[in-house]
C-alpha cells in the first residue's frame, strides 16, 4: 500500500509539473501604467532635456545649499522634489528617470514612456496612461507609421527588453511609487492590451484612445477656498455666473467643428506642420459643486464662495483648447454678450476676430483649474489591470470625482 501511495503521489507532481509548464507565459517586455500627479510643479507631460543618460546626473547638478544648512534644509524639504539644473521638469521625464533605474541603470534615451495625453504646464490628471518599455539593441523596425522609435507588437515582443523585476508587476509598480516624486503616482498597470479578436496588432495609448474627459474647476465670489488654490481658479471680478447662458454656450460647441479659433500659438515647428483642426465634442456638462472646501465646512461661507466645474468629453483636443473653451463659457455666462452672436462669429470666421472688433475677448483660462479625468479607449483592447478589475475606460468614475 506504501508503494501504490508514492506511485499516486509521483503522478499527481508530473502532472502538476507538466501543467504548470504547459501555462508558463513569456515574459512582459511592455506595459499600461495609469498615472495620477499634480501639474503644479511641472512644465507638462512631456519636455526635452539635455541630459540623456542617468550617468550624466552626478551629484555637481543638484541644488546644493551651504554645509552648515544642508542637513536641516533637506529635512525641510524632504517631501519636496529635486530640482536640476539646466533641466525642465516633466511627468514624462520623471517616469524615464525611475525606470531607467530599475532597468539597471541604462541610458534614459532607451526608456520610452507614450502618454495617451500631452498636458500642458500645471494641468493636474487623475487618469493618465502611458506605455511603457525599453528599447534594446535588437530591436526590429518601426511597426508603427508615423513614429520616430521602435513600437513592441505585442506584451511578449523579444526584441525589446524584459520589465524590471521579472515582469512581476506588483513589484514594478512598488519600486516605481518609491523612487518617483510625491507629485506623481502609478496608480494601476496592465501589460500592453492585445486585440479581442487575436490580430496582432500594436497598442498605442494617444492613436488608440477614443475620448478624452477634462474637468475644469473654478470659483466665484467674494472670498476663495485656500485648501484648494492649486487645483481650483478663483475668479475675483466675478461674483455669480447664469448656468443657463452656460448651458447656451455648451450646446452651440458640442458637435463636429473647425476649432482653430480656439487653438493655443504654435509651439516649436509646429507652424510649418500642416494641422487637423477639426474636433468633435460629445459632451459639456456645467454643474454647482457642493460640500466641498469652505462650503461644507461652514455654512456661514457658502455664500462667500460657490465653485463649479465643466466637463468636456471629445474624441481629441488642440493646444490650450479646452482652457479657451471653458474662458468663452464663462465670460459669455457672466457677461452681457449673446452665445449666439458670438460664437456662431468665431466658427463662421474661423480665426478669432481682431481686438476692437467687439467687446468680447479671448480668455483662456489658467492652466491649474484644469484637470484629465478620463481616457476611453476602443472595446476592442483587452486590458489585465492588477488593482481595477472594470475596464479602464469606464466613465462611472467621473461623475463622483473631486479634484481637492
Amino acid at each position: 500500500m506504501h508503494f501504490s501511495f508514492l506511485i499516486l503521489l509521483y503522478q499527481l507532481i508530473w502532472s502538476t509539473t507538466a501543467v504548470t509548464a504547459l501555462t508558463v507565459r513569456p515574459a512582459y517586455t511592455s506595459a499600461v501604467i495609469k498615472v495620477c500627479y499634480d501639474g503644479t510643479l511641472f512644465h507638462g507631460w512631456s519636455a526635452s532635456n539635455k541630459k540623456e543618460s542617468v550617468s550624466d546626473l552626478n551629484s555637481n547638478d543638484i541644488l546644493q545649499e551651504p554645509k552648515s544648512q544642508k542637513r536641516s534644509r533637506s529635512r525641510r524639504n524632504k517631501f519636496r522634489p529635486s530640482i536640476k539644473v539646466g533641466e525642465v521638469r516633466s511627468v514624462e521625464q520623471s517616469i524615464k528617470s525611475a525606470l531607467a533605474k530599475l532597468y539597471g541603470n541604462v541610458p534614459m534615451n532607451k526608456i520610452v514612456v507614450e502618454g495617451s495625453s500631452r498636458t500642458d504646464k500645471g494641468v493636474h490628471s487623475v487618469s493618465s496612461y502611458a506605455l511603457i518599455y525599453c528599447i534594446s539593441d535588437d530591436a526590429g523596425p518601426l511597426s508603427i507609421p508615423g513614429k520616430k522609435l521602435p513600437h513592441p507588437r505585442n506584451p511578449y515582443d523579444e526584441a525589446f527588453q524584459e520589465l524590471p523585476f521579472k515582469s512581476d508587476m506588483h513589484h514594478l509598480v512598488s519600486a516605481l511609487n518609491k523612487m518617483l516624486p510625491p507629485d506623481v503616482k502609478v496608480v494601476d498597470i496592465s501589460p500592453m492590451p492585445t486585440i479581442r479578436s487575436g490580430k496582432n496588432e500594436p497598442f498605442h495609448p494617444s492613436l488608440d484612445s477614443v475620448k478624452k474627459t477634462y474637468r475644469y474647476t473654478f470659483s466665484l465670489g467674494a472670498i476663495h477656498d485656500p485648501i484648494r488654490c492649486r487645483a481650483v481658479w478663483y475668479s475675483p471680478h466675478r461674483s455669480s455666473i447664469d448656468l443657463d447662458r452656460a448651458d447656451k454656450c455648451a450646446e452651440i460647441l458640442s458637435g463636429t467643428h473647425d476649432f482653430v479659433a480656439f487653438r493655443g500659438a504654435f509651439r516649436g515647428n509646429e507652424r510649418s506642420k500642416t494641422q487637423d483642426t477639426v474636433c468633435t465634442i460629445y459632451d459639456i456638462s456645467i454643474f454647482e459643486e457642493a460640500g466641498l472646501g469652505l462650503q461644507g465646512a461652514n455654512d456661514c461661507l457658502s455664500n462667500l464662495s460657490k465653485t463649479f466645474c465643466i466637463d468636456i468629453t471629445g474624441d481629441r483636443f488642440l493646444y490650450k483648447q479646452v482652457r479657451f473653451m471653458v474662458g468663452a463659457i464663462i465670460e459669455l455666462s457672466t457677461s452681457d454678450n449673446l452665445p449666439e452672436d458670438i460664437l456662431h462669429l468665431i466658427f463662421k470666421n474661423k480665426e478669432w476676430p481682431e481686438k476692437g472688433v467687439h467687446s468680447f475677448p479671448r480668455l483662456c483660462a489658467p492652466s491649474h483649474g484644469l484637470c484629465l479625468v478620463n481616457v476611453k479607449f476602443d472595446q476592442k483592447w483587452t486590458f489585465q489591470w492588477l488593482y481595477a478589475d472594470k475596464n479602464a475606460s469606464d466613465t462611472s468614475s467621473v461623475d463622483k470625482l473631486v479634484i481637492s
